[in-house]
């Protein structure tokens, strides 16, 4: 079995969708120094060791199960389109 690399950073929607809250709670933890974060242009990311440090290991599965859920997406939007047409 391939196991997924896990990134270093995450993005904000990760996050929320990780601890289950809403994006802007997550730029709170940020501002209150609860999680590590930072602006790269005009998107944050936060660094996926500072969640650990918070939630403990990030299960392996994560980051499998959303990169395949936005492939859904692509894949449904598609065949919308197609439909639309």
């Amino acid at each position: 079995m391939t196991t997924v690399p896990q990134p270093l950073l995450l993005t904000v929607k990760e996050v929320a969708k990780l601890l289950r809250i809403h994006r802007p709670k997550v730029y709170d933890l940020i501002k209150a120094g609860t999680i590590e974060g930072f602006k790269l242009g005009s998107d944050w990311r936060v660094k996926r060791e500072s969640i650990e440090k918070l939630i403990g290991e990030i299960p392996e599965d994560f980051f499998s199960s959303s990169k395949s859920h936005l492939k859904k997406l692509a894949a449904n939007s598609a065949d919308h389109v197609k439909l639309a047409s």
